[in-house]
């Protein structure tokens, strides 16, 4: 257990620190329920995860919601008048070690990827998904939806968005439609991004930047250091230098909250007595024989 809230300590901090570039003003944030079937021999056991897509005027974030949630777990315990010191966490116990930074208007795209306590940054190509908006219309968290069909990576998606929010933009790479992309699946009932929420953010709230300190590379290179950090952690951050990678200014996406560089407040560690992690039912299958992108 100690073990794992470690490892979400070490992951907020990750996501929130280094020196930053000046960024922009994120608008309003989207929250959705991710699932894969990861693994078909085992359907019933899905990968699944909060996710949380921040909007900016020029740019969007797509990353874990997790870690927020833990962040908000602490902090409603220890601003608790009777907080005892014994901190209880609920969660799945994993997250996704991916995200991406998305530029619409300069049709650009950087997949984030998190390892050994380092942001490495990949340039993908920009999402071309030819959409085909229906007539179909629903309703979705109370916004009124339209159906689109388009085909990306292998797979055929169905994407519900709406215009009655100023935002064109979507969960993961799922871009390029009219409005704002509040659901969507794929037609063999593989992958869901499911809507979960909407909130406008305040003026000054949450920010999206890119800290100087992350390591470019590529897909390639990328693999590489997957692959000899899972046979030998140690190994690979030892040779991590030799992967191809360099410095960058590119960096990888920071939201900061409230002008902070984070919104977890551990100043006074020696509080806590105890954590207790409480974890999610249904575990996913760790074998993954089934991409979310199968081309």
């Amino acid at each position: 257990m100690r073990r794992f809230i470690l490892f979400l300590f070490m992951g907020c901090l990750t996501v929130t620190s280094g020196r930053a570039q000046q960024g922009e003003p994120a608008l309003a944030r989207v929250i959705y329920e991710f699932m894969h079937i990861n693994d078909t021999l085992q359907p019933d056991k899905p990968y699944k995860e909060e996710m949380v897509l921040y909007i900016g005027q020029h740019a969007t974030s797509y990353d874990t919601y997790s870690l927020e949630r833990v962040n908000q777990q602490i902090k409603s315990q220890m601003e608790d008048p009777a907080f005892d010191g014994n901190l209880t966490l609920r969660g799945s116990g994993s997250t996704t070690k991916e995200s991406y930074y998305i530029q619409p208007e300069e049709r650009r795209i950087k997949q984030l990827y998190r390892l050994a306590g380092e942001i490495y940054v990949v340039d993908e190509d920009y999402p071309a998904i030819d959409w085909q908006v229906a007539d179909e219309t629903k309703e979705i968290g109370g916004y009124d939806v339209q159906k689109a069909t388009g085909r990306f990576r292998g797979r055929d998606y169905t994407a519900w968005f709406t215009t009655a929010l100023p935002f064109q933009a979507g969960p993961w790479k799922l871009q390029g439609l009219p409005g704002l992309v509040l659901e969507a699946s794929d037609h063999r009932g593989e992958v869901f991004f499911r809507y979960a929420g909407f909130e406008t953010l305040k003026e000054g709230e949450a920010t999206l930047s890119l800290p100087e300190n992350a390591i470019t590379t590529n897909k390639k290179a990328l693999d590489k250091l997957k692959k000899g950090y899972q046979k030998n952690p140690q190994a690979a951050m030892n040779a991590r230098s030799r992967a191809g990678a360099s410095s960058s200014g590119g960096g990888a996406t920071t939201v900061k909250f409230g002008g902070s560089s984070g919104n977890m407040d551990i100043s006074d560690p020696s509080r806590i007595k105890s954590i207790n992690v409480i974890r999610d039912d249904g575990r996913a299958s760790p074998v993954t024989n089934n991409p979310i992108e199968l081309e």
